[in-house]
């Protein structure tokens, strides 16, 4: 498939697109299911050992975007930064988010996260889209692709009927957090101390970043919290999902939302990153965590 047209890569051809690559990432990953969970035999570029799934998802994507002929730059989880010199977009990719789950194999939830920028725009809020799908099992909760393009909105597919993309927005019903989760990613230390000053709070922790999205743009969560790391690949990936699907993600540290801030912040360590569904709750919770900010 070799896609030439000058008019390049819009936010509805993105769209388009990236409809044909979940589907061929779900078609990958049931190929995988025998051999998926293997080593690889290698540790990818932050010391840590990968699977065959890892790698293969990923290879999927790339080889994708690739073939359309789109001048792409990368950065991936399993196969580095490339491409970037001349790169006319830069894609964010990690191939299987939840490794760990996935390993497990009981059914948890991970997943492919992928977020397209344009590469002459350094600020989040030049994205053109962004591509989540959740290998979980429909039953917890899992089991969904999410699509958002720069002005479509958000979108996700309908699990009895896949292909089915119906529109999605955060809850900002009034004060949500009383029936909605709450998620923190308490692998990382600066987020397990935030949660220390967020006492009333009862996180839940899924150990992958996917769901925690793809939970707070359907409405059953009101707040992700997160910190900058490795790239940052899954906060790159899930913004423009939030964005379209009107909700906002805060940096605690300079108190913007990423829209405002330089996607060079996704190379720096420990930074608390906010997920919400309004600019007034994210502003609360920055306020209870502003003294844990860091300067780098």
């Amino acid at each position: 498939m070799t896609y030439i047209n000058n008019v390049g890569l819009t936010p509805r051809r993105f769209f388009n697109l990236a409809q044909v690559l979940a589907y061929n990432l779900r078609k990958r990953y049931l190929e995988l299911e025998k051999s998926g969970r293997a080593l690889m035999g290698q540790m990818n570029q932050f010391g840590e050992s990968s699977v065959i799934a890892d790698w293969e998802l990923e290879e999927t994507v790339i080889k994708f975007w690739q073939a359309t002929g789109f001048k792409i730059g990368w950065v991936t989880e399993e196969h580095g930064s490339f491409n970037l010199k001349g790169a006319e977009y830069v894609a964010y990719l990690d191939g299987l988010d939840g490794s760990r789950v996935y390993v497990e194999g009981e059914g948890g939830r991970c997943g492919t996260m992928l977020g397209m920028y344009l590469a002459g725009k350094p600020d989040f809020s030049g994205y053109l889209g962004s591509l989540l799908v959740d290998y979980g099992q429909r039953e917890t909760g899992g089991d969904n692709t999410l699509i958002a393009a720069a002005g479509l909105g958000a979108w996700v597919d309908d699990t009895e009927e896949q292909g089915k993309y119906t529109k999605v927005q955060v809850d900002n019903s009034p004060k949500p957090h009383k029936k909605l989760i709450a998620y923190a990613d308490l692998y990382f230390a600066p987020v397990r101390q935030a949660a220390t000053h967020l006492p009333k709070v009862k996180f839940i922790y899924l150990k992958a970043s996917l769901p925690y999205y793809v939970d707070l743009v359907e409405g059953y969560s009101w707040l992700v919290l997160e910190c900058t790391r490795k790239h940052s690949l899954e906060i790159a990936a899930a913004y423009p999902l939030v964005h379209e699907a009107g909700g906002v993600m805060v940096d605690v540290n300079s108190g913007k939302e990423l829209g405002k801030l330089d996607r060079s912040i996704a190379n720096t360590h420990g930074r608390l990153i906010v997920s919400t569904t309004n600019l007034d709750i994210a502003t609360k919770l920055r306020d209870k965590l502003e003294s844990l900010t860091i300067k780098r």
